[in-house]
């Protein structure tokens, strides 16, 4: 089974399935083709002397490179079937094979790379998931091409959403893809303000900090709804610089508050984000280079203005 892309077919991510290849040759990084045993080579004829074998220099095992097109900070698109995803930048038994496997098609967010190991060049992403999925997919390490020059990972033809004009179009702005896109331009849309009815309940035991940015239980001061009647709504979180004592909206839309907000993603705490854990026993599931990200991600509101 061939360790940078995973058996042609689907995916069950509570499963791995493993395929045995029996008398099939293989490629890739830690695969060889089939012996063959001496005894089954055919030999000359005892009359007929064996010719002299030309001298040949050996090629050096090439080393695939990626498009240059493939940059940090932006989406890429993997463009094969079952891309593996690896703990480390390496094929080695110390880089641990992650689940699921990437399909044709997955955007990623390049978080680093290239770092060039076992004959590859290797990029650390993020898979970018749709705004409608909820299954977890794997930080780490994958391959941009095979050794044959067949690309594995793509940064051609992705395109950027345009900036939004509307709440539903900024709602539907993806985090990784908000990052990628606009980084930290500032963005502005007209919404309504809200107060929230409760806060978050659930304890998991860890956190990342600082709270007001990266917090796995928000408590969040407002949060933003659509101008027209949806279920679109999300908490707003806000940089701790901006003064919102004389915004006092409730919590039934009667009493929202029509508002103009202006904001960005990676803000400029997000590289200071930790994983923190505050019960015994509980261990942060997410590496610093994940926290960074996912803090870089958040959309930060810097300005409110009233409009109604």
């Amino acid at each position: 089974m061939n360790n940078l892309r995973g058996p042609k077919g689907g995916v069950n991510p509570g499963k791995v399935l493993i395929l045995s290849l029996a008398g099939c040759a293989t490629s890739g990084p830690d695969q060889s083709g089939p012996s063959v045993a001496p005894s089954a080579l055919p030999s000359a004829p005892p009359s007929t002397p064996p010719a002299a074998s030309p001298s040949v220099t050996p090629s050096p095992t090439p080393t695939a490179r990626p498009a240059a097109t493939i940059k940090v900070d932006g989406i890429a698109v993997v463009v094969t079937n079952d891309l593996r995803v690896r703990s480390k930048p390496r094929v080695a038994d110390d880089s641990a094979l992650l689940v699921p496997l990437l399909s044709d098609g997955r955007e990623v967010f390049v978080v680093d790379g290239p770092v060039t190991a076992s004959g590859f060049d290797w990029y650390q992403v993020q898979p970018v998931r749709a705004t409608d999925e909820f299954v977890d997919l794997p930080f780490g390490w994958v391959a941009a091409a095979g050794k044959d020059g067949e690309p594995w990972l793509s940064g051609d033809g992705v395109r950027c959403p345009a900036r939004p004009a509307d709440f539903a179009a900024f709602f539907a702005i993806r985090p990784l893809v908000g990052l990628a896109c606009f980084g930290d331009a500032d963005l502005s849309v007209a919404a309504r303000l809200a107060q929230p009815e409760a806060t978050c309940g659930v304890d998991i035991g860890w956190t990342i900090e600082p709270d007001w940015l990266g917090s796995t239980c928000p408590h969040p001061t407002f949060y933003l709804v659509g101008l027209t009647a949806t279920d679109q709504s999300f908490d707003a979180v806000l940089d701790p610089d901006l003064d919102v004592r004389g915004l006092h909206p409730g919590v039934e839309p009667p009493d929202f508050l029509d508002v103009r907000v202006t904001g960005h993603f990676d803000h400029r705490a997000a590289k200071t984000c930790h994983g923190v854990a505050y019960e015994p026993g509980v261990k942060v599931p997410l590496s610093g280079p994940e926290a960074v990200l996912a803090c870089r991600a958040q959309f930060v509101i810097t300005a409110i203005k009233t409009t109604g």
